[in-house]
């Protein structure tokens, strides 16, 4: 009678029974054991009741102090778990919300029992807890009950925690890629590392170094399977972001799963997702050397059979979405400088015919990067990778997109263009590239006199770097347009420069 009114719709009612409940708890001590499952399940069905949970909790350490882990173990388990057997299987089923409370009572449970007698029953508890049918859930208050449960783990574990830091490390961060949204989520994350940490003696780095290779091997068995909003995938950056340099470390698990996870067969939102996390993970490498070092190794890797395959062109906007997140990858992998003079020689063929189709992208973002992609490719490989005849191939696109919409990339071009004309060798054959050197004239000239001061004015600085290679043909192309021009301001610098 006592346990059914704790459900009773009169709150002042409910209120007096699980008073009563814990004052019986109280002094019947270990002979409320015959009446365990009965009383977990009233205990269960009034966590989801509002105002009753802090006398719930007095209840369920009370019943801990009195009965041993291994007695109420099987009992919480079962419900976990969805087995329950009896009366309790019938009224009960499987839901997030029956979770939740078995969390609620299990952290109090552990929190009223003695270190020395819990140990026994943890490596269970442990593997119960870490099925993805209790963590992995959008059901958002199980996940403070999860924390609550890791917080008592800690505190009644103390030094002793040592022997199941990976799989409270591996709760740690289940929470951490879920409770992001206030400052106070993320701060109560901190301390549970904190305290792992410390229990052990080590700092919270160490963790990493300890757990992250573990962890990473048991994600490699299921990413092929991720989406976008897999509680894995969520993991998996949160993991990734947190490693510091030990990603280092798991270098080689981190790469395969990026690979299959952005092949042209997965959910582009999943693959967009991964390139936003692969961005930013290689922005952060050149703050750790070692990590760096490892990128670096994998560099050519990365942009055979990650960025390339994403950069070819498909219909659609969403494909473009994917081709602007891949060209993004890439121009933070070349700006961390992780790909060296040697390594972009095996990749040059293939990754500038992909540049020179991202320049005529439909997204502007796309062509933006692209073109400052393409800026640093030409100074990181030199003219050692790029002769007169790479360099042939693909002024024509630069070309057309300095008459593109946006004034922005325009100067961007601008910018590649100077870059462009410092890596023609001294000994250009002007007379046999002279269509070249001309339709390169030609083309710039035309900008020369263009509606933007700040364009013109780009375009003039790099004339100046242009007309050193054959300062003849630019006068002769400058007197033909010139008079076509509004202003002559600009065509008359360059012929006093020239001229002399």
């Amino acid at each position: 009678g006592l346990l059914n009114d704790l459900n009773t719709w009169v709150d002042e009612t409910r209120m007096k029974s699980v008073r009563l409940l814990y004052s019986l708890l109280l002094y019947s001590e270990t002979s409320s054991t015959q009446h365990l499952e009965k009383i977990l399940y009233a205990l269960y069905k009034s966590c989801m009741e509002p105002g009753l949970s802090s006398e719930i909790d007095k209840c369920s350490q009370t019943l801990a102090q009195f009965i041993t882990p291994v007695t109420w173990k099987p009992f919480v388990l079962s419900a976990l778990a969805g087995a329950s057997s009896g009366e309790v299987k019938s009224r009960v089923g499987v839901s997030p919300q029956l979770c939740t409370s078995c969390l609620r009572v299990l952290s109090s449970l552990i929190s009223g029992s003695q270190t020395d007698l819990l140990l026994p029953v943890i490596p269970d508890l442990l593997d119960t807890i870490c099925k993805p049918e209790v963590n992995e859930t959008s059901h958002r208050p199980l996940y403070g009950e999860l924390a609550a449960v890791v917080r008592a783990l800690l505190n009644v574990l103390g030094k002793s925690v040592s022997e199941f830091s990976c799989q409270i490390f591996f709760l740690i961060l289940r929470l951490s890629s879920v409770m992001r949204d206030s400052e106070e989520e993320r701060e109560e994350v901190e301390k549970m590392l904190s305290l792992l940490a410390s229990n052990q003696d080590i700092s919270v780095e160490e963790l990493y170094v300890r757990h992250a290779p573990t962890l990473v091997e048991q994600l490699n068995g299921l990413h092929k399977e991720w989406t976008r909003h897999s509680p894995d995938h969520s993991l998996f950056g949160e993991l990734l972001l947190r490693a510091g340099k030990t990603c280092a470390t798991i270098m080689p698990g981190i790469y395969s799963i990026f690979r299959d996870c952005t092949s042209k067969e997965k959910d582009p939102e999943l693959r967009m997702s991964m390139f936003t996390l692969l961005g930013r993970l290689l922005r952060e490498a050149p703050v750790t050397s070692d990590a760096a070092q490892q990128f670096s190794v994998y560099s050519v890797e990365i942009i055979k059979e990650i960025i390339i395959p994403n950069l070819e062109w498909r219909a659609g906007r969403t494909a473009g979405s994917v081709r602007c997140a891949a060209i993004s990858s890439l121009w933070a992998l070349l700006k961390s400088d992780l790909l060296s003079a040697d390594q972009l020689k095996q990749v040059q063929t293939e990754l500038m015919a992909q540049i020179v189709s991202c320049l005529d992208d439909d997204n502007c973002a796309t062509r933006l990067v692209t073109c400052n992609c393409f800026n640093f490719l030409l100074k990181a490989g030199g003219k050692e990778c790029f002769g007169p005849d790479e360099l042939h191939n693909v002024y024509t696109e630069l070309l057309k997109r300095l008459d593109d919409s946006s004034d922005e990339l325009r100067i961007a071009v601008t910018t590649t263009f100077s870059t462009f004309f410092s890596l023609i060798p001294e000994n250009y054959d002007k007379e046999f590239y002279k269509a070249h050197l001309q339709a390169l004239y030609r083309g710039l000239l035309i900008h020369l006199d263009d509606l933007s001061t700040a364009i013109q004015e780009a375009v003039y600085k790099v004339l100046e770097t242009a007309g050193k290679i054959h300062p003849q043909y630019l006068c002769e192309h400058i007197e033909n347009v010139k008079h076509k021009h509004r202003s002559s301001l600009y065509c008359d610098k360059l012929l006093a420069l020239f001229k002399q």
